[in-house]
């Protein structure tokens, strides 16, 4: 494979789904915090603009937010207030984003330590920049937890495999206080340090990450981990199960299907992977064994040239990180339900992992049969992935937003929408701090929820009679079905349920009815529904209705009236 003369066109084909991703997040992008967001970013810039004491700024910027402290992302919001003066989640989205990208620039400089073809760098950005996980590049606090994360642990271990220790020690205390995950940088440098029987920096490196970690947890509650243990004794199958449905969760292709369908088929390519997975750590842990112990001396000598012995020790510190983060989350995430070891923002760990494992066999595979043969493999399933990951969460990624903008709207004008308890006190606290944001010019919600409304409280007309909407009153809510609804890609078209009166307007999205039928790559059917919920309704006589949105175009109309006492 000729290096010079193709080198446009392989960076014209790596750069496919790097645009692709890049040109997801700019599109579908909303400027809205959801949920978890509120504690570290405008709950978090709210306390800081009105305290102007440094001990207690300080106390703000390292204060755990759930079991994390978010340092890395709390620091970036800082940056761009001080900057700008406003706080907008689109560009911490963006930013965000960049960690992804420099990871592939690391991945890409420390490939070039070895003598393969450019060609055989091809599968990696279709694993690492696919659209699995959604939720991190396009949710606010998963992108500044796990990014970060992922770029400082592989820019931490592209140093320390290097021999540049103090830059691989300042990379991982970033990783650390990007969030909890970061710790595992510590475990996966002590391999790295260990199998190069390099004991001085070892020791460095051990006292270094006891003092990061310590300082970590210091005054952090348990968080309800220690039910995680009981919970592992008595399904320990489940962790263990856990173990290889994270590490294969890219082979999740059906994210609508029942979770039985949806890990099946991660278990299965995970527990083939790591065969090799096996085969090469105990490759990398034999020389120290002779060396250390005297042990296995009569095996096959390996010999590497440094640049070659540097890659494989940068991939073995990534692969450590990785095998201890999957260890900890089959122990410590099943009581939660087993679909978190495959949700959305887990999931670049499994691309990590894919990435990690192929480069790992290419480079220690002396046979060109043989690696060639990988590469062949290694791309289609890459851009199988890829593809797979396009078709099934791009409408996920679409409807996503469109919930997101019209609960916007609710936020603004209801004081709920974003995730919290409809008038609950959590409700009432984020809409006090929203509402402080956006008086002092900090904030300003997106306008196309209030053009949506503006076009909805002059709306009069009676819904189409043809299209035999069906509502129903249930117990606690009211049930919606449109049969004909569809789903469209385009972020300004979706169709939306509405209760209105002289005084309120609420917006509910109707949610795609889910296809169950016998094709398993199908997951959503003809129709929409929702069922709007009575508890999120002040007592009061409303008309219901649905509009269809389609570009700067809006359809529908109200079917009746509704009363809720």
């Amino acid at each position: 494979m000729d290096n010079s003369n193709k080198k446009p066109l392989f960076f014209l084909v790596a750069a496919v789904p790097v645009t692709l991703w890049v040109g997801v997040i700019l599109y579908y992008s909303v400027n809205l915090p959801w949920y978890d967001d509120f504690d570290p970013f405008p709950d978090f810039l709210h306390k800081w603009i009105t305290s102007d004491s440094l001990p207690e700024r300080l106390k703000l910027l390292f204060q755990p937010n759930n079991e994390h402290r978010m340092v890395v992302g709390k620091l970036a919001t800082l940056v761009y207030y001080w900057v700008t003066g406003h706080l907008n989640f689109t560009l911490l989205h963006i930013a965000a984003a960049f960690f992804t990208l420099g990871t592939l620039v690391v991945f890409w400089r420390a490939f070039k330590r070895s003598t393969l073809s450019i060609w055989y760098f091809l599968p990696v950005p279709f694993l690492l920049f696919q659209l699995q996980y959604h939720l991190i590049f396009l949710w606010a606090i998963c992108g500044w937890q796990h990014q970060p994360v992922v770029f400082f642990v592989v820019l931490s271990m592209f140093l320390l495999s290097g021999k540049r220790f103090t830059g691989a020690l300042l990379a991982g205390v970033c990783a650390t206080y990007a969030m909890s995950s970061g710790i595992f940088v510590w475990p996966a440098g002590v391999a790295v340090l260990l199998l190069r029987s390099q004991y001085k920096q070892l020791v460095a490196w051990v006292l270094v990450g006891a003092v990061a970690v310590g300082l970590y947890f210091y005054g952090m509650s348990a968080q309800g981990n220690e039910s995680s243990f009981a919970f592992f004794v008595k399904n320990p199958h489940l962790s263990v199960l856990g173990f290889f449905t994270f590490l294969g969760g890219l082979f999740d292709f059906f994210p609508e299907k029942s979770i039985v369908v949806r890990s099946a088929l991660p278990v299965v390519m995970a527990f083939m992977v790591m065969i090799w997975v096996v085969i090469w750590l105990w490759r990398q842990i034999t020389p120290w064994l002779a060396r250390t112990f005297g042990l296995f001396k009569n095996g096959p000598v390996v010999v590497q040239s440094e640049s070659a012995g540097n890659l494989n020790a940068f991939l073995l510190g990534i692969l450590s990180f990785l095998l201890v983060e999957a260890l900890v989350i089959g122990l410590l995430r099943p009581r939660f339900g087993f679909f978190v070891m495959i949700v959305s923002n887990y999931k670049i760990y499994p691309a990590l992992f894919l990435v990690v494992t192929y480069l790992s066999f290419v480079v220690s595979t002396q046979n060109q049969s043989v690696r060639r043969l990988a590469l062949q493999g290694a791309a289609v399933v890459g851009l199988v992935i890829w593809s797979v990951s396009i078709y099934s969460y791009l409408p996920v990624i679409s409807e996503r937003r469109k919930y997101y903008t019209v609960n916007g709207y609710n936020q603004e004008h209801n004081g709920f929408g974003l995730g919290h308890v409809p008038y609950s006190e959590g409700a009432r606290y984020v809409d006090n701090v929203m509402k402080h944001l956006v008086k002092a010019g900090v904030y300003k919600y997106p306008e196309e929820g209030n053009e949506l409304g503006r076009q909805v409280n002059a709306l009069t007309t009676a819904f189409p009679v043809e299209r035999q909407v069906t509502v129903t009153h249930r117990e606690k809510g009211i049930y919606v079905n449109d049969p004909e609804g569809t789903i469209s890609l385009s972020r300004s078209n979706g169709e939306y349920a509405f209760v209105r009166n002289g005084e309120r307007l609420y917006f509910f999205k109707m949610e795609p009815h889910k296809y169950n039928g016998r094709n398993f790559f199908k997951q959503y059917d003809k129709g929409f529904d929702i069922e709007i919920p009575h508890s999120s309704l002040l007592p009061g006589t409303y008309d219901l209705g649905i509009v269809n949105v389609e570009g700067a175009a809006l359809k529908g109309g109200v079917l009746g009236k509704v009363t809720i006492p």
